[in-house]
């Protein structure tokens, strides 16, 4: 009888200890400790020449049967020659008449975001070592061997509608190659909003930039880039892109590979 009291009044004390706990959980919800990523992960690229990366790039979409762009899936052909009427997304804004456009190779993180951290950013440098006129990426493309690693980093890289007379793709704003967006706007997409099948790859490129590149995010970007790298996950083409460009460049995304990675990461 004596034993069957302490095992009774043992349980007593055991049942209230968990149901403390399970209050204090509710209440007080314990934060995911962020872990450090394995620096393994984040090769180095060895491509240094943009031109050459747009050119392995072009036989990565060719060879994988993916000649479309990102924002507006418009077709291309081998001589990079785009077609805005012919678009997997959106409705057709360019009417009846066979508008040729020129392919245009685009950084998800645009220039300006990944140069300006570097010194040859700033015109004088230019000026001063006597290296040529021009200034941000025309100097930085003298002077600077990690800006041509940036620049020719190609899972930053993605294809866009150029113009006619080869006119710029690249956006001015956050995300490089929104312009494309006049030729297949509706209204869940703008000029600032990109379409949810592009937002977790523009995501991915810019966490990818971030870590691989020291390059700090602003906290309400990274925000929303988070929510877009969950509401939009790799998809089939996303993955063996990453693995096609590993072969030429010899790294690899590993936001793609390992998309629960970006959990662990406090602060990009």
């Amino acid at each position: 009888m004596l034993r069957k009291t302490c095992y009774n009044s043992s349980m007593r004390h055991l049942l209230r200890s968990v149901t403390s706990i399970t209050v204090i959980l509710l209440y007080h919800p314990v934060q995911a400790i962020p872990q450090a990523l394995d620096a393994g992960l984040f090769v180095p690229s060895r491509t240094i020449s943009f031109e050459i990366a747009k050119k392995q790039l072009k036989k990565i979409y060719l060879q994988g049967n993916h000649p479309r762009t990102l924002h507006c899936g418009c077709f291309f052909d081998k001589i990079q020659q785009v077609y805005p009427e012919i678009c997997e997304h959106g409705p057709k804004a360019v009417g009846k008449r066979r508008v040729r456009k020129t392919l245009k190779w685009v950084h998800a993180v645009p220039v300006s975001t990944f140069a300006k951290p570097l010194k040859c950013w700033d015109e004088t440098l230019c000026r001063r070592d006597g290296k040529g006129g021009g200034t941000g990426s025309r100097c930085c493309n003298v002077l600077s061997p990690r800006f041509k690693t940036r620049e020719a980093d190609m899972h930053n890289l993605f294809p866009a509608v150029g113009g006619e007379d080869g006119g710029r793709a690249e956006s001015s704003g956050a995300f490089g190659g929104m312009n494309e967006y006049r030729f297949c706007r509706d209204k869940s997409t703008s000029m600032s909003n990109p379409r949810l099948g592009a937002k977790g790859n523009i995501a991915r490129a810019y966490l990818y930039m971030s870590r691989q590149y020291g390059l700090k995010i602003p906290e309400d970007m990274e925000d929303r880039l988070r929510v877009w790298h969950l509401k939009d996950p790799p998809d089939a083409w996303e993955e063996e892109r990453n693995t096609l460009i590993e072969l030429e460049q010899g790294n690899r995304n590993p936001f793609i590979d390992h998309p629960e990675l970006v959990e662990r990461v406090k602060d990009f």
